[in-house]
């Protein structure tokens, strides 16, 4: 017996023909209220790295229609630099751009080391996390939340400890992701594509990227209703660069038509999952990966995204991976 026929047996018990037709409205509407399954989905945007003009003409055009992208669509999002990506001077400045159009601003390190390679030192990680906190915790839009970078979170107890003891000593929130992706490797695609003005293969790297999207946040979502029973309040790993400059307004359309409501990120961290800390090693990946490592799921892929992976869905947009 499910939800609404245990509630209609309670109510309509020696109730009259017409009590049982009209609470059969309200006990659907309870039966949706209570079951977390039946609610919403929801995905935060979440934006990696920075650019730097420095080493990048065009990086304050792409930063500039990224946002303003956003603001059309009026997307808060949340953005996490490293240093090294941004730069310290005018970089740091397109950082701040994020934060005073109403978007916050996060922790991606100085030097984005991956934790996980051996000749990574725990020391030298933390002064990594340490400098970039330095730089920008005076910034507008500026949250204590660390998001790792490369997801790799440690592959010793030491390292991942380690770190976890740091951020807690400096009451960092959660800067987790439940959807990740390969947004840039297809960025790789688009630059490509776009230095040769080859405007029919943009355009089927558009329907690509888009779909590869989708069918990222389908899967994640799918392995929390297996994992944790419901889908939580998503978010969704993406990086500020040439292909979310041009294409981002197309994701946000196509993730709304498929039922996604796009929230920002200080709301998706209140879902209870980002307080969850998983015991595995290697550490890191997708939370929602992660924990379902952590509890034996089979068919799990690893690393969790990949360049490869994505061949198959190039070839059915009728595009070639690159050379």
């Amino acid at each position: 017996m499910n939800l609404q026929q245990q509630l209609s047996s309670v109510f309509n018990h020696a109730r009259p023909r017409w009590w049982q037709g009209a609470s059969m409205v309200v006990l659907s509407l309870m039966a949706l209220s209570i079951n977390p399954v039946a609610t919403a989905k929801s995905v935060a945007f979440s934006f990696d790295d920075g650019v730097n003009p420095a080493v990048m003409a065009d990086a304050a055009q792409v930063n500039a229609t990224l946002l303003a992208k956003l603001a059309a669509d009026q997307v808060t999002a949340i953005m996490y630099p490293a240093l090294v990506k941004t730069g310290t001077a005018e970089g740091l400045d397109l950082v701040a751009d994020w934060g005073k159009a109403g978007h916050r601003v996060g922790n991606h390190s100085d030097q984005h080391l991956n934790l996980n390679k051996p000749e990574t030192t725990l020391t030298a990680y933390l002064n990594s996390m340490a400098v970039a906190e330095q730089r920008l915790n005076t910034l507008p839009g500026w949250t204590a939340r660390y998001r790792f970078p490369f997801l790799k979170e440690g592959a010793t107890v030491e390292k991942r400890e380690g770190v976890r003891a740091w951020l807690r000593e400096r009451h960092y929130g959660s800067g987790a992701v439940t959807i990740d992706a390969s947004d840039w490797y297809y960025n790789q695609l688009y630059r490509h594509h776009l230095a040769r003005a080859d405007e029919a293969a943009l355009a089927k790297l558009k329907r690509a990227y888009v779909a590869h999207i989708v069918a990222r946040a389908h899967y994640y979502d799918a392995l929390a209703q297996t994992v944790l029973g419901y889908g939580p309040k998503h978010v969704l790993l993406l990086h500020v660069n040439h292909i979310n400059a041009a294409y981002i307004d197309a994701v946000i359309l196509a993730l709304k038509q498929d039922d996604w409501q796009i929230i920002d990120s200080d709301s998706a961290y209140q879902d209870p999952v980002y307080q969850r800390e998983v015991a595995t090693l290697p550490a890191g990946e997708s939370l929602i990966w992660a924990l379902a490592k952590a509890e034996g799921h089979k068919g799990l892929r690893y690393p969790a995204e990949d360049a490869p992976y994505e061949h198959a869905n190039l070839k059915a947009h009728g595009l070639a991976p690159l050379p």
